[in-house]
C-alpha cells in the first residue's frame, strides 16, 4: 500500500547563486534522495524515526549543514522542533543548543539527545512492560476509567482504547522521573495512530476499530523501538560527546541563552500559513500535561493566523516577524558567524510569499548579508493555494547569510 509521508518529496535539479563554495555546501545539503519504507532509509534512521513531526527537516540535510556551517560550534537551533539538527551535532561530536516555544519540541529534542546506557534501555522496557501488565489486568477486571474524560477525548478514541490510554498514565505516574519521561513521548508517539484522527495534520476523523489489548501492545512495541534506535544511535556516537542544552525559549528574544555566542545558526524556522503546531499537537499536549500557553501567545507563522489577512497584510506580517528574529540572533553571534535557514515557499490566497526573497529582504534591514543560496522545487498540496504556484514552482531554500561588518570612517 502507498502510503505519504513527510520527507518523500524531495529530488530534482537545485538551482544555486552567490558565493560559489558557501553555494556549492548548501546544494550539497538539499541534495538527499526521497524517503522510503526501508528500515534504514536516513530519513527516520535511529531516534529520527521515533515520534513523527510536521515539516521536519530531512537529516542528511542537517547532518551536512552541520558539518559545512557548524563544525567550531556551538550551533543554534532557536526553532529546533523534534531535535533533528542537534542529534547530528551530537553525531558530529558539535556542541549545540536547541530552543523551541512548543513544550512538546523541548521534551522530544531533549529525549533524543539523552545519552542512555545499554542497562538504562533495558530499565526502560521492564517498566514499559509492568505499565503493559497493569493495564492488561485493569481490562481484564473491567476497571471503569480513573478520571473524567474530556469531550475532545471521548470523541477522538473508542471507549475501550480511552480506557486503556488511562490505564497506561496510570502506570506511567508510578515509574521513576528519567523513564516517566520516555514513555511518556512514547505513548504520545502512538496516540493519533490509537484515535480516530485521520492524520497527524489534518482535524479529519474516521472510524477505527481496534481490538482489545491493542493499545497496550502497541505501547510496549513502540518501547522496544525506542530502545532499539537508541542502541543504533550509540553506535554513531564519538568517544567524546559533546554538550547539547535544549531549553523553551522564542526565537524571537532568545532570553534564555547561555553568555557565550554561538558560532552558527542552524535551522528551519516555521513555513509562513502552512502549519498550525498548537493545533498539530493539542492532543499530545493534553495527554502529557503540558502547558501551551507559551506557544499559543508566540506561535509565529501559522495558518490559521494568516489565512485572514491579505497577501499584502500577510507579507508584511511575515517581514515583521522575521525581522524580530533576525534581531534576536544577530547579538547571539559571533562575528561573521553563518546564519543558515531552510525555508520554503508559501502562499495566502492566489499569491506565493517567496521565502528567499522575503529572507534577503529582511536580512539586509536587520545587519545581515545574503552570501549565497541553494533552491530545489516542491510540490504543493494544500487546494485552496495551489494557484499560487501554477506559473512557478514552490521552492525550499537552503539560504546562508552572515552579520554584515560595520564599515569603518574613512581617515
Amino acid at each position: 500500500m502507498k502510503r505519504r509521508r513527510s520527507l518523500t518529496h524531495v529530488g530534482g535539479l537545485i538551482e544555486s547563486t552567490g558565493q560559489h563554495h558557501d553555494a556549492d555546501l548548501l546544494a550539497q545539503a538539499l541534495a538527499v534522495a526521497p524517503a522510503t519504507d526501508a528500515d534504514n532509509d536516513p530519513a527516520r534512521s535511529h531516534v529520527h524515526g521515533f515520534h513523527t513531526y510536521p515539516a521536519r527537516l530531512h537529516p542528511l540535510t542537517a547532518a551536512r549543514l552541520v558539518k559545512a556551517f557548524g563544525e567550531e560550534g556551538p550551533i543554534l537551533d532557536p526553532f529546533c522542533g523534534s531535535g533533528t539538527v542537534l542529534v547530528e551535532a551530537l553525531i558530529a561530536g558539535v556542541p549545540s543548543i536547541g530552543t523551541d516555544l512548543n513544550p512538546l519540541a523541548i521534551r522530544l529534542a531533549a529525549c533524543k539527545t539523552r545519552v542512555r546506557t545499554a542497562t538504562e534501555l533495558e530499565q526502560l522496557i521492564a517498566w514499559a512492560s509492568v505499565c503493559a501488565i497493569q493495564a492488561d489486568e485493569r481490562r481484564y477486571a473491567k476497571a471503569g476509567a480513573s478520571r473524567r474524560f474530556s469531550p475532545a477525548d471521548v470523541a477522538l478514541f473508542e471507549p475501550h482504547v480511552l480506557l486503556e490510554l488511562d490505564s497506561l498514565r496510570l502506570g506511567l505516574a508510578a515509574c521513576e522521573p528519567p523513564v516517566r519521561s520516555d514513555l511518556e513521548l512514547v505513548l504520545s508517539a502512538i496516540l493519533v495512530k490509537l484515535s480516530r484522527k485521520a492524520g497527524d495534520t489534518t482535524r479529519r476523523t474516521r472510524p477505527r476499530r481496534l481490538p482489545g489489548g491493542f493499545a497496550t501492545r502497541l505501547f510496549v512495541e513502540k518501547t522496544r523501538e525506542l530502545a532499539a534506535r537508541f542502541t543504533v544511535l550509540n553506535r554513531l556516537l564519538p568517544p567524546r560527546r559533546a554538550p547539547v542544552t535544549v531549553l523553551l525559549d522564542d526565537a524571537t528574544k532568545l532570553e534564555r541563552l547561555p553568555p557565550t555566542p554561538v558560532a552558527a545558526i542552524i535551522t528551519s524556522p516555521p513555513y509562513v500559513a502552512t502549519y498550525d503546531y498548537l493545533a498539530h499537537h493539542e492532543l499530545r499536549l493534553r495527554w502529557l500535561g503540558l502547558d501551551p500557553a507559551l506557544l499559543a501567545r508566540g506561535e509565529i507563522g501559522s495558518r490559521t493566523a494568516y489565512a485572514r489577512l491579505t497577501p499584502a497584510a500577510a507579507r508584511q506580517r511575515w517581514q515583521k516577524e522575521l525581522e524580530r528574529f533576525f534581531q534576536a540572533a544577530g547579538p547571539v553571534m559571533k562575528t561573521d558567524a553563518p546564519l543558515v535557514l531552510v525555508m520554503a515557499d508559501s502562499a495566502v490566497g492566489t499569491v506565493a510569499l517567496r521565502a528567499d526573497e522575503l529572507i534577503a529582504e529582511v536580512g539586509r534591514s536587520s545587519g545581515f548579508r545574503l552570501c549565497a543560496r541553494a533552491s530545489q522545487a516542491r510540490p504543493h498540496f494544500h487546494g485552496p493555494t495551489m494557484a499560487a504556484f501554477r506559473n512557478r514552482p514552490r521552492y525550499e531554500h537552503a539560504i546562508v547569510l552572515r552579520k554584515a561588518t560595520p564599515i569603518s570612517p574613512s581617515h
